[in-house]
C-alpha cells in the first residue's frame, strides 16, 4: 500500500509555510568568523548610551541613578563618570560584560543584551516570550510522541490482525 500523502488542513502544519513565530522572531544568523567580524566596541558604546537614554526617557532615571543601581546590583564601584567614559568612543575604557545584566536591570533596556546574543547566533526571549517558546517546544514533543504512539499501535494491529 502506498504511503498516504499528507494534505495540510487547518489543524495540521504546512511545512512549506513559515510560522508566525518565524516571522516575528527570525532565526539569528550564525556568527561571522572572518577576521574583525565581531569587533563591536563602537556599537557597544552606542548601545550602552542608548540604554541610558532609554532609562531617562522611559523611567525618568538619570545616569547617576542608573550607576547607583548598577553599583548596588554588582557590588562594584560604578559612577556616572564611569558610565560617561564608557559611552564615549574616544575613551579607551570599555563596558565590561560582567555589568551587562545590571545595565539591563537598571535601565529596563534589553537592546545591549539582544545585540550580544545576535553576535553568536542566539535569540533572547524574555518573560512571556520565553514561556511561549517553551510551550511550543512541549507541544512539538507531545505531537512527536503521539505520532510514535500511533505508529506503535499500527504495528501492534498488524501483528494481531
Amino acid at each position: 500500500m502506498a504511503p498516504r500523502r499528507r494534505i495540510p488542513t487547518p489543524t495540521t502544519a504546512d511545512d512549506r509555510q513559515s510560522s508566525l513565530f518565524d516571522r516575528l522572531y527570525p532565526l539569528p544568523e550564525p556568527p561571522r568568523t572572518s577576521a574583525g567580524a565581531l569587533g563591536c566596541a563602537a556599537r557597544i558604546c552606542g548601545l550602552v548610551s542608548h540604554a541610558l537614554d532609554y532609562a531617562r526617557t522611559e523611567g525618568g532615571l538619570t545616569r547617576a541613578m542608573v550607576a547607583a543601581r548598577m553599583a548596588e546590583l554588582t557590588g562594584e564601584r560604578i559612577t556616572e563618570a564611569t558610565l560617561n567614559a564608557m559611552t564615549a568612543e574616544s575613551h579607551e575604557l570599555r563596558f565590561p560584560l560582567q555589568w551587562l545584566a545590571a545595565l539591563v536591570e537598571a535601565t529596563g533596556c534589553t537592546d545591549p543584551l539582544v545585540f550580544v546574543a545576535q553576535q553568536v547566533g542566539a535569540l533572547v526571549l524574555i518573560g512571556q516570550e520565553a514561556l511561549d517558546a517553551r510551550l511550543g517546544q512541549v507541544q512539538r514533543q507531545v505531537a512527536l510522541l503521539k505520532r510514535e504512539e500511533a505508529r506503535i499501535k499500527q504495528q501492534m494491529e498488524g501483528r494481531h490482525g
